[in-house]
């Protein structure tokens, strides 16, 4: 840990961690973050929104207690060698745990409320089915944990580690990298939770992300989302409803776009986390909102930025929020602190936010650290 003078030695008395008590630099191989001990966001006031609030802060999970032996996948207590023998197997309220090893095929999961477990060493590798993805999530209520993925590539050029076509999926565990997309969901699907997970190198032609949402809502905790490539996203999402807390989104070395892309608008919450803009990011706008045709002006539309650190690593020069030029959404940016090269917007938000000038006068450590996350 390194020895770290004021401001941000004096800052660490006010800091609450996660799960890690101390401050200083880290590094992308075991990013840690401490998030000041502050109120937390109000999203407006209306009573209307369906985003989680801030009690919700539960440490990460365990790993699974389940797990089946190598190279066989377990589906409600009977075990086959076979995947594709193992997906007729599956029914409504299904608990499949899939044992370590590299699997070649992917599993398409059509019934409802299923879960899919991996047993610690489970890779997905170059898997994908029906020219969409490994995973093809048809049933509502799926959860899948404890899986890595990479290496997924179709001819469209979308090749997701998860294709969700059916309602309200939860990712947990899972670690998805080297892929042109990581998750792509339809619209319509309801909800995508994502959690305790990460999500690396992936993107392919600006049109492929590492997270696609079009959802109803997306809501994104504990993870962390690092050097999208090929001028993809981090997270891309259409979704009416985006909360992203307590995470991680960093270019670090990638030819990404933008850290965060919500076309549609709606509401968008980013609290609690860090982003860094690479040096190598093609877009110079950190987030966008509300930029494509997509936007309504008529419905709710809100920005809320809260408490979080925003690190800029471009030096060819950033931009914090890129808005829509209809208007009609409400903004709010508040006790983050940003440092490095002022972006082009800094008078837009000077009030109620904090600015540093580089790495060192912020009591960080040379790029790519990152300050750390107790999680």
């Amino acid at each position: 840990m390194q020895n770290l003078s004021s401001p941000w030695k004096t800052r660490c008395a006010f800091l609450v961690t996660l799960t890690l008590a101390g401050c200083g630099g880290g590094s992308p191989s075991s990013p840690e973050v401490t998030v000041q001990d502050r109120e937390p966001a109000i999203v407006g006031n209306e009573s209307s929104s369906v985003l989680p609030d801030e009690s919700n802060t539960s440490g990460p999970l365990q790993p699974p207690a389940d797990t089946a032996p190598d190279k066989t996948i377990e589906v409600d207590g009977t075990t086959y060698t076979d995947l594709a023998k193992a997906e007729a197997a599956i029914q409504a309220g299904s608990t499949v745990v899939i044992g370590n090893g590299t699997y070649t095929r992917g599993l398409k999961i059509q019934p409802d409320n299923v879960t899919v477990t991996g047993s610690g060493k489970t890779h997905f590798r170059g898997a994908q089915l029906m020219g969409k993805a490994t995973f093809i999530v048809d049933g509502d209520g799926v959860r899948i944990e404890n899986i890595e993925c990479s290496q997924v590539a179709v001819p469209d050029q979308n090749g997701a580690c998860v294709r969700q076509q059916g309602r309200d999926l939860v990712l947990s565990q899972v670690y998805f990298h080297d892929s042109e997309q990581g998750i792509l969901s339809a619209p319509g699907t309801g909800s995508l939770t994502i959690e305790h997970s990460r999500f690396e190198r992936l993107g392919k032609a600006g049109r492929a992300h590492a997270v696609y949402s079009n959802n109803d809502s997306l809501s994104i905790r504990y993870s962390r989302f690092y050097s999208s490539k090929d001028q993809g996203h981090e997270i891309k999402s259409r979704a009416q409803h985006t909360l992203i807390e307590y995470s991680e989104i960093a270019s670090l070395n990638g030819n990404d776009s933008r850290l965060v892309d919500t076309p549609n608008g709606g509401e968008l919450v980013i609290r609690n986390s860090v982003l860094e803009q690479g040096p190598n990011s093609v877009n110079r706008q950190l987030i966008g909102f509300g930029l494509e045709a997509t936007y309504d002006a008529t419905k709710k539309n809100r920005v809320t930025l809260d408490n979080n650190v925003i690190v800029l690593d471009r030096q060819a020069g950033n931009q914090l929020l890129a808005l829509p030029s209809a208007g009609g959404y409400k903004l709010k940016v508040h006790k983050n602190e940003v440092v490095g090269p002022a972006p082009v917007d800094k008078a837009d938000y000077a009030t109620g936010n904090t600015f540093f000038e580089s790495r060192s006068a912020y009591g960080m450590g040379a790029f790519p650290a990152l300050p750390e996350m107790g999680f």
